[in-house]
């Protein structure tokens, strides 16, 4: 499962500069300020010190009258960082500026084809060719216990062949250059099907020589790894895995827990495995909360900043529907905008920063719940998080999540040039200023050291033991 999902878009490059418009980076920059200055709902929050602001601002615009292309990419993307917001980025033609627009790497000192002839005769399980999506890897031993991995081909323009894309050390970490080459540091583990995971950024890499590994085997480990699933571990503990939130899966998600439900019913113990789950919808953990949550729960609320541009996406969001959806709460949201314009708005009329959801508790449900979370954890996948620490039975294993929830309901969308735009947020959370999420996230009850390298045998442990 490729997860190029929308929240670790924001460590890939743009590699289509050459497409941009015409248009000069000074009246570029001059648009997005005026979307962001107009549309973003955090910036009156981030822009309290306007002395610091209006100089910051002042000095972008007097480098964007003499910049090329590149440098007009960096000035952009200066500009959307200074707000410190996941959700907030500007790209062209549907990607974001990269983090690392200049970022290089090491290169390894070999000769391609003869590696590949030689690595047929190596006896060590790590050493040889690899591959993974976008990418062919040579993976070469240096000293005990230490490799390099480095590019043999690559789909990405970014990268060229010896290019060193990660290196494997002795105590079981790698270090990880991402497409923009921004390096990544976490624990690896190699699987006997012939399968390399190098956990925290979720990337699975398949032996292809020497020694083939056997497909069925590796598309077993895979879906394990990285798909959709409920499995019984012990008479006691059972793991859900649920890689995404996103709306694509909703179908899958509810499918998989009603085809469970026994399982989910009968287990003493439940793991729920968020790792790498970047988001996308509630609407995907509804299913959940019966066996999860108390009878009720305390929801922060939203207010939404008025704006056309929101209120054409919710009119073209209502063209997408099927003909017997109900658009009532839809078309009372587009008149509650329309009549505000420019001013925050909260569809939930109740004025106060919380409300209360209530829930229909599973008759029988897991006594003991453990979720575990990483950095590649974030924004619906947080706000689960959020929500499951209201509950008494529920502990949260890993390291902090992402951190992108104080503002979000993000879209993609124009700003005056041809080819550019702007990730954007429609609202901000009324927990702020008291609980701020943004770039902290979701802080987790036991910490997950470098040194745990099996996350869910750690939790059964924890689980199980009396």
């Amino acid at each position: 499962m490729k997860k190029l999902l929308y929240l670790l878009t924001l460590l890939f490059p743009l590699s289509i500069a050459a497409q941009q418009t015409n248009c000069p980076c000074e009246q570029v920059l001059s648009q997005l300020i005026k979307k962001v200055e107009t549309e973003y709902p955090g910036f009156s929050a981030k822009t309290k010190e306007a002395f610091l602001y209006n100089g910051f601002k002042e000095n972008l615009t007097k480098q964007a009258k003499q910049t090329d292309s590149l440098g007009c990419q960096k000035l952009l993307k200066q500009y959307t960082d200074f707000f410190k917001d996941p959700h907030l980025w500007v790209g062209a033609n549907g990607a974001p500026f990269s983090n690392s627009i200049t970022g290089s790497v090491e290169s390894v000192n070999i000769d391609i084809q003869d590696f590949q002839k030689q690595v047929n005769k190596t006896k060590d399980s790590l050493e040889g060719i690899w591959s993974t999506d976008g990418y062919r890897i040579g993976v070469k031993k240096l000293g005990k216990g230490e490799y390099d991995g480095f590019i043999i081909e690559a789909e990405s323009t970014q990268w060229k062949p010896k290019e060193i894309k990660f290196k494997l050390f002795s105590n079981g970490t790698f270090e990880y250059a991402l497409r923009d080459k921004s390096l990544k540091t976490g624990n690896y583990i190699f699987y006997k099907e012939g399968v390399l995971f190098l956990n925290e950024v979720s990337v699975a890499l398949v032996k292809q020589s020497p020694e083939p590994a056997n497909k069925e085997a590796v598309a077993s480990r895979l879906n394990e790894l990285e798909g959709f699933y409920f499995k019984k571990l012990t008479a006691k503990t059972a793991v859900l895995k649920l890689p995404s939130f996103e709306y694509q899966y909703l179908k899958q998600i509810t499918q998989l827990i009603d085809d469970n439900k026994a399982g989910l019913e009968n287990s003493e113990n439940l793991i729920i495995d968020l790792r790498g789950n970047p988001g996308g919808t509630t609407d995907a953990y509804q299913k959940l909360l019966p066996y999860i949550m108390g009878k009720s729960i305390r929801n922060t609320g939203a207010e939404f900043l008025a704006t056309q541009t929101y209120i054409n996406n919710l009119e073209a969001y209502k063209k997408t529907l099927d003909k017997n959806t109900p658009t009532t709460n839809t078309d009372k949201n587009i008149a509650t905008l329309k009549a505000n314009l420019g001013q925050f708005v909260n569809f939930n009329n109740t004025g106060l920063p919380i409300y209360i959801e209530n829930v229909e508790v599973a008759p029988k449900s897991p006594k003991h719940i453990v979720i575990l979370a990483n950095k590649g954890s974030g924004s619906s996948a947080e706000y689960f998080l959020f929500v499951a620490k209201q509950s008494k039975k529920v502990k949260i294993l890993g390291i902090p999540s992402y951190g992108a929830l104080d503002y979000g309901n993000a879209y993609l969308v124009d700003f005056g040039c041809p080819g550019y735009q702007v990730f954007m947020p429609t609202y901000r959370a009324l927990r702020l200023p008291d609980y701020p999420i943004d770039n902290i996230g979701i802080q987790p009850d036991v910490y997950m050291d470098k040194s745990v390298k099996d996350w869910v045998a750690f939790a059964v442990k924890y689980l199980e033991e009396e």
